[in-house]
């Protein structure tokens, strides 16, 4: 039992449908998320925007779980017992590397397949795929300053994720080249819309390009 839901970016436009079906995969009337951020947001100015759209949903228990500078592994693990972890975006290479450095990967991996569910939005939906090489890849690329090697990150879906597209059929060209060199497919979303995945059906809300 697989429950994702893979967002490019939160926008102040409401994409209702997106909405509706993030509520529909919660069993509980009253959801809990555990929000994480790529890097410490030490002010909340990032966690407070999404604060408050879970808030604009009616889920009012959302919290904040540091990896970085705030981490203790201790309060941590209490996200496990969340409804929902939202991963959020930003750096891509840093954020695995945070994952990695904690030992969280293979957690995380079997906090989804035991039914919990995940929310990522443009990095946290990269590192639900099996690499986050594509972060790397175009013009305006995440930078790999913390050096990571390893690559390889959640694997929970069979596809690459390319958020912020812009509709440009010269970006599907490039892709269409990345994907042809790697042996590999790549769904490619604008901001303001998403994928949602309930076990095995794979749903795309918006307008979103699946790159073989």
């Amino acid at each position: 039992m697989i429950k994702l839901v893979l967002l490019s970016d939160l926008t102040d436009e409401e994409n209702k449908e997106i909405d509706r079906r993030l509520l529909s995969l919660f069993d509980d009337v009253n959801p809990s998320i555990g929000y994480i951020p790529s890097c410490s947001d030490l002010n909340g100015k990032y966690f407070k925007k999404i604060l408050e759209y879970y808030n604009k949903l009616g889920i009012a228990k959302v919290d904040y779980f540091d990896l970085d500078l705030e981490y203790d592994e201790q309060t941590f693990t209490n996200i496990f017992n969340y409804d929902a972890i939202h991963l959020s975006g930003g750096n891509t290479f840093y954020f695995l590397n945070l994952l990695k450095k904690r030992d969280l990967v293979e957690t995380v991996r079997k906090y989804v397949n035991n039914g919990g569910i995940l929310i990522g939005v443009s990095a946290g939906s990269i590192l639900t795929t099996k690499t986050i090489e594509i972060a790397g890849y175009g013009e305006d690329v995440d930078q790999n300053n913390v050096c990571i090697d390893d690559l390889n990150a959640l694997g929970l879906v069979d596809f690459e994720f390319m958020p912020h597209w812009d509709g440009s059929e010269e970006i599907i060209n490039s892709l269409r080249n990345y994907a042809r060199a790697k042996n590999t497919i790549i769904y490619a979303c604008k901001d303001g819309d998403g994928i949602v995945i309930d076990n095995s059906k794979i749903e795309l809300i918006g307008d979103i390009r699946i790159i073989e």
